[in-house]
């Protein structure tokens, strides 16, 4: 700590050009706190080969070798590079936002340097590994040693009650303090052209109502449940469109899907989006239809209200802890395709309530990244000032 400006290192099992939750929360992290006086972030994350990091924020990538989905696993405890560096390098906090090898090796080397850890919970990582591993007992010991790798760390942060929730039914015993995620989307001032962009892009008709999904094309994000729904929504004779963006091992599953319900004139698979293009297609968006229940905080949730689009989900999905029914969102009562299909009706058909919903989700629920790295901040500064009060009593 030089003079009251605190030195944190974020780190992660993934990063550029890898993109997902994570990656975005620890790269807004950065990215504000180097804005600030009183705190500088730098990065830590696996190598990637043949990817050069920008200039800013600091990256020190860390010796990997490839895993699945093109992912890459990092190896710190046999990267020389890295341990030269923390020699080299004084950190106040360390902040891990995956339970993998990083967070073991750098909540050990905390507790070695008496540097504070933490860990952030984003994501309900049983239910994911139950996707990819079958078998019962080798998620068991995955389950214990990713245990065995938070409770290492000092302290804990869940972006949601929801997420604070499960990780305690994962056997989590400490406090966990919530500060939710954010967004740096805001409404773009040149609305109506980039509007008519979109419909040109995609043959939209100006008045045509629009729905949308963002993210990975995988099952827990339960996309058949919205196109079982909007199948009723068409039989009964309304016209819309359905942008599904993004890309993900399920996407040709679901196009098969698409034409088997016969939504091929409904729905369109856009692929993936770059960031910096997902307002454009946000803005040209009634609602976000958002049928899963895995998300802990969704980043999209966000995205979409800071650009007036409210979000429908379902009643007891861990986002809907922010949600007031019809007010700043629409939530589906019960977790059926007709439900649904009746809650994206009702959008399609009250323009004049939906239009005060999509107010009120920009000016109730999204929050930016620099508050919300502020909070973070300030949690931090808490947990130093702890520190030296244990320090001075103990003497």
């Amino acid at each position: 700590m030089t003079g009251n400006k605190i030195k944190v290192l974020l780190v992660n099992d993934s990063y550029y050009p890898k993109y997902d939750g994570p990656v975005l929360v620890i790269a807004s992290y950065a990215k504000h706190f180097n804005t600030m006086t009183d705190i500088h972030a730098e990065i830590a994350v696996p190598n990637v080969p043949n990817y050069k990091d920008a200039e800013s924020p600091k990256v020190i990538r860390v010796k990997s070798k490839t895993s699945k989905e093109g992912y890459y696993q990092a190896k710190p405890k046999k990267d020389k590079a890295l341990r030269k560096h923390l020699r080299n390098n004084k950190y106040d906090i360390i902040h891990c936002h995956a339970p993998f090898p990083m967070c073991r090796f750098f909540a050990k080397y905390g507790k070695k340097h008496g540097i504070p850890t933490v860990f952030t919970f984003h994501t309900k990582f049983h239910e994911d590994f139950a996707r990819v591993i079958r078998t019962r007992l080798i998620r068991k010991i995955v389950m214990t040693y990713m245990m065995s790798n938070i409770n290492k760390c000092d302290y804990a942060i869940s972006v949601s009650n929801g997420a604070a929730d499960v990780l305690r039914s994962y056997g989590y015993k400490r406090d966990i303090a919530v500060i939710r995620n954010g967004t740096d989307m805001t409404c773009p001032k040149n609305a109506s052209e980039l509007i008519a962009e979109v419909n040109a892009k995609y043959n939209l008709k100006p008045d045509e109502p629009v729905f949308i999904s963002v993210g990975r094309i995988v099952a827990n994000k339960k996309i058949p449940m919205a196109l079982e729904a909007l199948k009723i929504v068409a039989e009964k004779g309304h016209i819309f469109k359905f942008l599904i963006v993004g890309s993900g091992p399920d996407e040709d599953e679901y196009k098969k899907l698409t034409t088997k319900l016969e939504l091929d004139d409904f729905v369109i698979f856009t692929g993936r989006v770059e960031y910096d293009k997902l307002p454009t297609h946000y803005i040209r968006s009634d609602a976000l239809l958002l049928p899963s229940t895995f998300d802990t905080s969704s980043l999209v949730f966000l995205e979409a209200a800071a650009l007036k689009v409210p979000t429908i989900m379902n009643k007891g999905c861990i986002p809907a802890e922010v949600v007031t029914n019809n007010v700043n969102g629409l939530l589906v009562d019960t977790e059926t395709k007709e439900a649904w299909a009746d809650k994206i009706i009702w959008a399609i058909t009250h323009k004049k309530e939906m239009a005060t919903i999509k107010e009120n989700c920009h000016t109730q629920i999204a929050k930016s990244w620099y508050t919300i790295s502020s909070e973070v901040k300030d949690f931090y500064f808490q947990i130093i000032n702890r520190r030296k009060i244990q320090s001075t009593n103990k003497k």
